[in-house]
């Protein structure tokens, strides 16, 4: 990122915090602040200009030009339905100037039929970015996908014309769910607890039943927001060479996790094993739809051809913006401040549920998804409806588990990615109201 591409997003950001209300501070005091030449200050100013974030009054200064963030039918509410990151902390100015520099540098690529596998250049990039993950692995293995859903879907297919099951725990993702129902795949299910799997029982379920495939996610599970423990994964991978079988990871919410010394279930895999998925929708939009499958090297050939009969290929309009975005250093910059404001939000709620749920239990994982338990003399319609009173926004945890699977839990799943930093305090306590009358008498 050039030093005016900084100061400028630095600028953007105290517009959006409120801190520079109508118009923004002299260049003088902008150069003292961000410790920048008046070159770069002025560049940066005329690149905010070019998008329409700013204008200028000669001999006067610069002012913001104001922007609605919030619909009126959203004011009301206390959204924690959403892991999805709210579009307001998206640098939509950013993304047009890559797509501008896209199409008039691309052009060629983006108006003619691209490689089934992705973009050779946008490959290499998301090879070093997988590195940094400590995912090591050659470019061939790297498949661009119209977001993971897409992987999930070609592997779907693989499963049904090899006549082969799939592993799923109960709870888990509710579209790896919408597969196996709409696809109707071949399946077996494995209790998985709030805060653990039983490893016994997982065995015992596969030796009856031997899966080709087992999905999972190993790190901030969706719905449980829980992640495994380094026995947990090591045992899995035994269980994947003694039993036969590949483990599909998902792991959508990788960037989100605060423990640098975690492991992937990929990087511990000796025998090639582990298919893993990276998505991007969380830290830029789900609709740009891209994802990436690092795939076993027997896989590529048959992983192209189900893609090319389903897609041709990912949008070439979307991976060379994403190849500019990156290339510039926004990607970086984007997804370090969408990170540090995400953990900002969840300690917040943390605080909140600390204060109004000291009698419950719930899981402290400081990221995404955080569960609260609930008393069995819940009655769940009864909660649904005296949050929706309350106009707080929660999402259905019905949707995580196969039709007919008896649910063992009763739990709220939380997530702050959506809602503004003033309400989640306010939202918590309504929660805590709503929870409080819906208990059986």
């Amino acid at each position: 990122m050039k030093k005016y591409q900084y100061v400028a997003n630095k600028i953007l950001n105290h517009i959006e915090q409120g801190e520079y209300k109508e118009r923004l501070p002299s260049v003088r005091k902008l150069m003292d602040s961000f410790e920048a030449s008046q070159v770069t200050v002025t560049q940066a100013l005329q690149y905010l200009v070019d998008m329409n974030r700013i204008y200028a009054k000669p001999n006067v200064g610069y002012f913001i030009i104001s922007r609605k963030t919030e619909t009126a039918s959203c004011k009301g509410q206390y959204d924690f339905s959403t892991a999805s990151t709210s579009w307001t902390d998206f640098p939509l100015d950013s993304y047009s100037q890559c797509l501008e520099a896209a199409v008039q540098n691309e052009k060629t690529e983006l108006f003619t039929y691209g490689r089934t596998t992705g973009n050779e250049e946008l490959k290499h990039l998301f090879q070093k970015l997988l590195m940094e993950d400590q995912i090591f692995t050659k470019k061939d293995q790297i498949m661009i996908t119209s977001g993971t859903q897409q992987a999930l879907h070609i592997f779907a297919l693989m499963m049904m014309t090899r006549k082969q099951s799939i592993l799923i725990e109960q709870p888990t993702y509710h579209q790896i769910i919408n597969l196996v129902e709409r696809l109707q795949l071949d399946y077996v299910t494995c209790y998985r607890d709030l805060d653990k799997i039983d490893l016994k029982e997982l065995e015992e379920t596969i030796r009856m039943k031997p899966p080709g495939y087992v999905y999972l996610m190993p790190r901030l599970h969706n719905p449980l927001g829980t992640t495994m423990s380094e026995q947990e994964k090591k045992k899995l991978l035994e269980f994947a060479v003694k039993y036969d079988f590949y483990i599909i990871e998902d792991d959508y919410l990788g960037d989100f996790e605060g423990n640098s010394s975690y492991k992937t279930l990929y990087e511990i895999d000796n025998d090639q094993r582990v298919i893993y998925l990276k998505s991007f929708s969380k830290i830029m939009f789900p609709g740009q739809r891209l994802g990436i499958a690092v795939v076993p090297e027997e896989f590529i050939e048959s992983f192209q051809s189900f893609k090319e009969i389903i897609d041709i290929h990912t949008s070439s309009l979307s991976q060379v913006i994403m190849q500019t975005f990156m290339e510039s250093g926004l990607y970086a910059y984007h997804k370090d401040k969408i990170v540090s404001k995400h953990h900002h939000k969840a300690e917040m709620l943390r605080r909140a549920l600390r204060t109004y749920f000291s009698g419950y239990e719930f899981n402290d994982n400081h990221q995404m998804h955080t569960v609260i338990r609930l008393p069995k003399q819940i009655n769940m319609n009864k909660l649904h409806e005296e949050l929706t009173k309350r106009h707080v926004l929660v999402d259905d945890y019905k949707t995580n588990y196969i039709a007919g699977y008896k649910q063992n839990h009763k739990f709220l799943k939380l997530n702050t990615t959506s809602i503004q930093e003033g309400k989640i305090d306010a939202g918590v306590q309504l929660i805590y109201e709503a929870i409080e009358s819906s208990k059986y008498l």
